[in-house]
């Protein structure tokens, strides 16, 4: 079971899938503790986290495909709320079609990332978002 930090979360992690919360959230852990992380497990769980926060993420991970309110849907509401309209949101999928996203494009999204099939990979790629979107925060060699 993953675990909450007492701080607030600086990245959200908007996933239905199990393994990837584990994946994602080890790979904060192990290279970046000092980043809270939030997981949440459908997008139609964003909004409300959101209004309710005493402050919102400095960066959302959000996938696609979920069951209740997929990530093209979650993006667009969030996005019509004119306090959240420069939150960075990286929709982070296991698609790579470029109809995807050239819609996450259109709906807003900051960026579009294809989940890496490799746990090294994916170590690189949150390195990578923390120097970017959460700079400060130092990272272990």
């Amino acid at each position: 079971m993953l675990s909450p930090s007492s701080q607030s979360p600086n990245v959200w992690l908007v996933d239905d899938d199990q393994d990837d919360q584990f994946l994602v959230y080890t790979a904060f852990e192990q290279h970046t503790p000092s980043i809270p992380l939030k997981i949440l497990n459908d997008g139609d769980e964003v909004l409300p986290e959101l209004s309710n926060a005493p402050e919102p993420p400095r960066l959302i991970l959000l996938d696609i495909n979920m069951p209740r309110q997929n990530g093209f849907e979650t993006l667009a509401q969030v996005r019509r709320t004119v306090a959240w309209q420069d939150l960075p949101i990286i929709l982070f999928t296991t698609s790579s079609t470029d109809g995807d996203q050239e819609r996450a494009q259109a709906l807003g999204a900051t960026h579009f990332l294809t989940k890496p099939t490799d746990y090294g990979q994916l170590k690189v790629m949150i390195s990578q978002l923390v120097k970017h979107y959460l700079p400060g925060n130092t990272l272990p060699s």
